[in-house]
């Protein structure tokens, strides 16, 4: 939680009534300096399941592991600060992850501005199970599967995934570093095809932020995947993986010639 007093409230009340009601909610205060910790603090008051941990600024990264340390939880579920969930999104996943024997479950998302966004789920819809070789090869099928296999959020994981896993401090994309040491661990991986999370594109966002050298960090993150690929044998995924990290070197350079001349 860092500097989103307009929207802390709409994910609080988000998580607060999910109708799976058995949550240990952490709320890491990474510092902010606006009103979000006195926020936190009052939400803390009113709900028993809520603890605050309220620590100096350090990112995303930082406040994540922060998060997981804390966690006393079977399962671990991440809520950024400005965006929200489905009533049902916890319930939802975990009832696949018991009914599958999964590791991980992943539902979709929408994006938007919407203040508050009107879920139109259909629970008609039929989840599937997939193991790790195909989660990883759906972050390069479209935009929209590298979001949603490669964020953090729309997942409910199992503890276990992060034994030995932190994100990478200081470094912005933090995901792209670590989400596909934890797809490569699991053996099923349940996918929900309801769309439950809904992901703010704020104005305020790191990612709106006027360009600045440290959005080049997932460079290093697609350079590690190449090698990754290539020592657990997935020679198709290191191609991919490699022909997606020149496209990527050329866009960029392009881009920061333009911009800083």
């Amino acid at each position: 939680i860092y500097n989103v007093e307009k929207y802390l409230a709409r994910c609080v009340d988000s998580i607060v009534n999910q109708t799976y009601k058995n949550l240990e909610i952490i709320l890491v205060d990474d510092g902010s300096p606006d009103r979000c910790p006195q926020m936190c603090d009052d939400w803390a008051k009113r709900d028993a399941r809520i603890r605050v941990i309220h620590k100096e600024n350090g990112g995303v990264s930082s406040a994540r592991n922060c998060g997981i340390d804390a966690a006393k939880g079977k399962y671990i579920c991440f809520v950024d600060s400005d965006d929200y969930l489905y009533e049902r999104a916890v319930e939802l996943m975990l009832r696949e992850i018991k009914k599958n024997k999964a590791d991980l479950a992943i539902c979709g998302f929408e994006r938007g501005m919407d203040e508050a966004f009107p879920f139109s789920i259909d629970l008609s819809l039929k989840s599937s199970v997939i193991d790790n070789r195909e989660a990883l090869n759906r972050i390069y099928k479209n935009d929209y599967c590298a979001l949603q296999y490669v964020a953090p959020w729309a997942k409910l994981y199992a503890r276990r995934l992060f034994d030995n896993i932190i994100y990478p401090e200081g470094k912005i994309f933090e995901d792209i570093y670590i989400t596909h040491h934890i797809l490569y661990k699991c053996g099923r991986i349940a996918v929900l095809p309801q769309r439950m999370v809904y992901y703010s594109f704020c104005d305020n966002s790191l990612m709106n932020k006027p360009f600045h050298l440290g959005k080049l960090d997932y460079l290093e993150a697609l350079e590690e995947r190449i090698y990754f690929f290539k020592d657990c044998g997935f020679d198709e995924l290191e191609d991919v993986a490699y022909d997606e990290y020149l496209h990527s070197l050329i866009w960029e350079y392009s881009r920061t010639r333009d911009i800083l001349h």
